[in-house]
């Protein structure tokens, strides 16, 4: 090449060099105002001339490579990084407002951008530092806690192997953000207090102020400048700035949690003492926000006015050009600022406070943040109701709960769910009661059936979902396994001699610790499920949409045909469901009924004879096998029937439908639906009972039975000695009773009974056999969950199979039959080795639910202790009825049987029930 070609080149690489520049100060312009506006047509002319400022870039460098093979490093102009990050975290961020807005199209095309930059453009350190940790927190806006959790924990990991503790830091700060949102308190302020004394000792001379920082920066560029040898100066400076950023967000976020916690004096305290700092960044107006909040809570409603008044500029003048982020960040919080207005206001100023509550919401419009927006709905409904003006209160409550609900979609585990309720269980609470005290039923409808088995609907509808699950077991399946055959062999393997005290307290504890493991385990194998994600971003519907659909669907007439068809006096029934959906308030019960003629909604008050009977059958029924019996059959022993739960015009046209489906609530879920005395006798006389978690599993469970069946047989009439397990001799009557009735056609397979009646032989079972018309029949004793929902089991010839593992399963078996005392006994509380939470969510976790969570339409089980004989006789029973009807008739059809036999005391089978729709 010439001297001039080279010169020629040379000088074609200057312009382009000089114009690329140019285009890089355009994009960080158009970014700026993206971020300054939040409009998304911003956003769009920012990453259009960034993607083609990033392609021209790359073209520049190849020709560089091409064409000046020696001339030295190619002429920087921005480093590519430096416009990648914002970029992948801007991409993120526009595609929370496409997802709020309901484009979830668009929505999902910039998260696959950003993914894609973030894999082309930036290092595994790079991509965990600037996009893997705000990547979990957007995960977890959209309800994904599993997966923002592990994503969390792995991006941790990752930069502690790099020596990149501060920002390992940063990402446990987010966590504890997630958690404080999920109403877990006390474990984030935990998890903060475990690693602030690390950072502080980072610190040894105290928090420096600004002008400390400032100064050690400035002496960096001094030493850079002057060719000072080294680097120390300029990591000191950096070090010392992002310790000292880490520990104003940390004592941030720590002052919240101790307010929410009502640690009031000591949030206080941190309050003030963060405030100097933050005034050093330009964000005092942050503190008095925080301050003006632990006035409200005190009651102390003029020095929140007075704060909220000293920090008022920065949170009503929208920042202009030449706002600094300081300022934008302080805007951003112009709805928490707004919902504190609300609430300073509302008892002295209502229309004030609706004005407030206005520009708080149009905030939320313009950067999406749940939070706020739920309670700012809330309050302005609160405010429409004392207003009088009812309907308007309904519509704004409904949008609340709609706000609320997007996290419920996907469960988080029994123990967030339940803390993410608590806090917003009380406006859920009075939507319900405005829309009863309205007579709105369709809205109490929706309202009830979103407070009740949220996560257990969500999980149904995965058996819907695009991609099924792998069947190939994951690594933490696989542990799951090992760590259940450890505990069994622990709780149930024979002792080899006489065991120490001290050698059984051993095994005790390794026992819990493994009990321990294996919940952590399962909760995150069903968090982590891939097909989560195709429902987790649907499009919104409008409760009126919802509502009509499941009127549609329950009132849609069943063909269910065969035994059980007609009522106690020979009439023919009429073709038709009818869906009665119970909540349970203080003092009163209220209940929807969906039938041919409509929704109705009402609030009976329950009698203190009522609550006794309640609280007494609730209590008993938890004794297990030590119950006493007689109790168990509650209209007989209490003197109570369905027109002491629901207002007696209510129960008669509900007795008006050939099937009755019950959706309980609360202890109501124990009761013996099939034999509740209504109108005078058992329910069952009347019409067919199906009972459900909530009225939304329809979309899954309703599946038209198959005409024949066929069926498996498993059952331990004895267990081996060590077990310490009573004999169940009738349960070998019931499995010859069951072997002649199917034969010579209906055995899918060698009954697996006595010894061969183990877990390993049922779980393969599950997995061979199965589809339609298939019947699984398990007679075996059970383990109800009384306290921890993961203790719930199969007591089988080697051990229990618990609950734990069968969440876990697909079963292709249709129905599943389980004369298994306790089967579907709800326990109360979440265990933990520390605390319990109250299972508020009225989740369903038992034997019978974790099988239509495997994929069963229908489960015969039982609430409470059933006897021996009584079990095998009505077990026998539907399967003879069932050859000639649905699994809910032959369940009417063989309780009637029984009743009309007068062999079995009601009191020993009064739990019998069907769980399904047909």
């Amino acid at each position: 090449m010439s001297s001039d070609a080279y010169a020629y080149d040379t000088t074609a690489h200057r312009q382009q060099w000089l114009e690329l520049a140019g285009r890089a100060q355009h994009v960080i312009r158009l970014g700026s105002t993206w971020m300054r506006t939040h409009r998304l047509a911003d956003f769009d002319e920012y990453a259009a001339a960034a993607a083609q400022y990033l392609a021209e870039h790359e073209a520049f460098e190849d020709r560089w490579q091409r064409r000046s093979p020696g001339p030295g490093l190619m002429p920087v102009v921005v480093e590519r990084h430096d416009l990648v990050i914002p970029l992948v975290q801007q991409h993120e961020i526009a595609a929370d407002q496409h997802a709020v807005a309901g484009r979830t199209a668009d929505a999902r095309r910039l998260r696959r951008a950003a993914g894609e930059l973030a894999a082309r453009h930036l290092d595994d350190v790079e991509r965990a530092e600037h996009y893997e940790g705000a990547r979990a927190g957007h995960l977890f806006g959209e309800g994904r806690v599993g997966e923002a959790t592990a994503l969390s924990e792995r991006t941790e990991a990752l930069l502690i192997r790099h020596d990149r503790f501060l920002q390992a830091a940063h990402v446990r700060l987010d966590r504890a953000r997630f958690l404080r949102e999920l109403g877990d308190r006390t474990k984030a302020l935990g998890l903060l207090e475990s690693f602030e004394q690390d950072l502080l000792d980072g610190l040894p001379d105290g928090i420096p102020d600004r002008a400390t920082v400032e100064a050690a920066q400035c002496a960096a560029a001094a030493h850079i400048q002057g060719g000072g040898a080294g680097s120390e100066p300029v990591r000191r400076a950096d070090r010392m700035h992002r310790l000292r950023e880490l520990v104003i967000q940390l004592w941030d976020l720590k002052s919240w949690l101790l307010t929410e916690l009502e640690r009031y004096q000591e949030a206080t305290e941190l309050a003030h003492g963060k405030l100097p700092y933050q005034r050093d960044h330009g964000m005092e107006a942050a503190g008095h926000l925080h301050l003006a909040s632990l006035a409200w809570r005190r009651g102390d409603l003029a020095a929140a006015g007075d704060w909220l008044n000293q920090g008022a500029s920065a949170f009503e003048q929208a920042p202009d050009e030449t706002a600094d982020f300081a300022d934008v960040g302080l805007y951003s919080q112009r709805p928490a600022y707004c919902l504190m207005r609300v609430r300073v206001l509302a008892q002295d100023a209502p229309d004030e406070a609706l004005r407030w509550s206005d520009d708080g919401l149009a905030a939320c419009e313009a950067r999406p943040q749940p939070e706020s927006e739920w309670r700012l709905h809330a309050e302005r409904a609160r405010l429409l109701a004392r207003a009088g003006r009812p309907d308007q209160a309904q519509v704004s409550y409904g949008r609340a709960v709609r706000v609320i609900d997007r996290r419920r979609r996907v469960s988080a585990g029994l123990r967030w769910d339940s803390l993410y309720l608590m806090d917003r269980l009380p406006v859920l609470h009075e939507a319900l009661d405005l829309a009863v005290e309205r007579r709105d039923a369709p809205a109490a409808l929706h309202l009830v059936d979103l407070l009740k088995a949220r996560a257990f609907a969500a999980r149904l509808a995965l058996a819907h979902a695009d991609g099924p699950a792998s069947a190939a077991p994951s690594a933490d399946e696989r542990r799951l396994a090992e760590v259940t055959a450890d505990l069994n062999a622990l709780e149930y393997g024979p002792l080899t001699g006489p065991e120490s005290t001290a050698a059984a307290q051993r095994r005790a504890k390794a026992a819990r610790e493994l009990r321990a493991k294996r919940r952590r385990l399962v909760e995150g194998i069903r968090r982590g499920d891939p097909r989560w994600r195709s429902i987790t971003e649907a499009e919104p519907t409008e409760p009126e949409d919802v509502v009509g659909r499941l009127i549609e669907r329950i009132c849609r007439p069943a063909a269910d045909g065969g035994v059980g068809a007609r009522g106690a006096a020979g009439a023919a029934a009429p073709l038709s469901r009818a869906a009665l959906s119970l909540y349970r308030r203080p003092g009163r019960i209220v209940s929807v009924l969906v039938s041919d003629g409509g929704v109705d909604v009402a609030a009976q008050p329950s009698s203190d004879a009522t609550e006794r009977a309640l609280a007494a059958f609730a209590a008993n029924a938890r004794l297990g096998d030590t119950a006493q019996r007689r109790l168990l059959d509650f209209s007989t022993a209490f003197t109570q029937s369905l027109e002491d739960l629901v207002p007696r015009w209510l129960a008669e046209k509900a007795l008006g439908a050939r099937t009755l489906l019950v959706s309980p609530h609360a202890d109501l879920h124990a009761l013996p639906w099939s034999l509740l005395t209504a109108c005078g006798q058992p329910l069952v006389r009347h019409t067919a009972v199906g009972v459900l978690p909530n009225l939304a599993c329809l979309a899954t469970l309703d599946r038209p039975p198959a005409d024949t069946t066929r069926a498996a047989l498993v059952g331990a009439p004895r267990y081996p000695e060590h077990l310490g397990l009573e004999p169940l001799p009738d349960a070998e009557r019931e499995l010859r009773d069951l072997e002649a009735l199917y034969r010579p056609t209906g055995l899918l397979a060698r009954t697996a009974r006595g010894p061969r009646a183990e877990a390993r032989r049922l779980l393969d079972l599950l997995a061979r056999q199965g589809g339609s018309g298939t019947v699984l029949h398990l007679a075996c004793h059970g383990a109800p969950a009384v306290r921890d929902p993961y203790e719930a089991g199969l007591m089988l010839a080697d051990g229990r199979l618990g609950i734990a593992e069968l969440s876990t399963l697909r079963v292709r078996f249709d129905e599943v039959v389980l004369p298994v005392c306790g089967s579907a006994l709800r326990p109360r509380e979440s265990a933990r080795s520390q605390d319990r939470v109250p299972l508020v969510g009225d989740d369903a976790l038992t034997l019978v639910h974790a099988f239509h969570e495997a994929g069963a339409a229908f489960v015969l089980g039982s609430p409470v202790p059933v006897g021996d004989t009584s079990a095998r006789a009505f077990a026998v029973a539907w399967h003879r009825h069932r050859q000639r009807g649905t699994p809910l008739a032959a369940a009417r059809a063989a309780a009637c049987e029984l009743l009309d036999s007068g062999r079995n005391p009601p009191y020993e089978w009064a739990g019998m029930t069907g769980y399904g729709c047909r």
